[in-house]
């Protein structure tokens, strides 16, 4: 919280900076999306288990970022600006892509995404 308030002046006079950091966030996170999705499907994962190597391939670690660009540059210098846009671009990519795995498991899965699992019946066992 205290880098982004420290980062919050440097993020709202900027905008051509956060703009310039923010553009290849957006291509990194639908990029590694996109090759998460296409290796899954490659290798015959199924839908779950592809979209989850594909939100994990796009999800970034920032947190360390963050450390680390504090640790070494200070927490107002330009590079922690980057990691603080980071996040804020991070999270409604992330979203939008949720919108788009939905799309993907109809169109190449052909699986509805909002299907229940059927109960295994070994716990259907102990329940009774």
């Amino acid at each position: 919280m205290l880098l982004f308030a420290l980062q919050g002046e440097a993020v709202t006079s900027n905008p051509l900076d956060v703009a310039r950091i923010a553009l290849p966030l957006l291509v990194y996170f639908a990029a590694m999306w996109g090759i998460g999705v296409v290796v899954g499907k490659a290798v015959a994962l199924g839908y779950a288990r592809t979209t989850t190597l594909a939100f994990t391939a796009a999800g970034n670690n920032f947190e360390l970022a963050i450390a680390v660009a504090i640790g070494t540059f200070g927490a107002t210098s330009g590079q922690a600006l980057a990691g603080v846009v980071g996040p804020l671009i991070e999270v409604p990519v992330l979203v939008g892509l949720v919108y788009v795995s939905l799309w993907v498991a109809r169109r190449w899965f052909t699986v509805d995404p909002y299907a229940t699992a059927p109960r295994a019946p070994e716990l259907e066992e102990v329940r009774s």
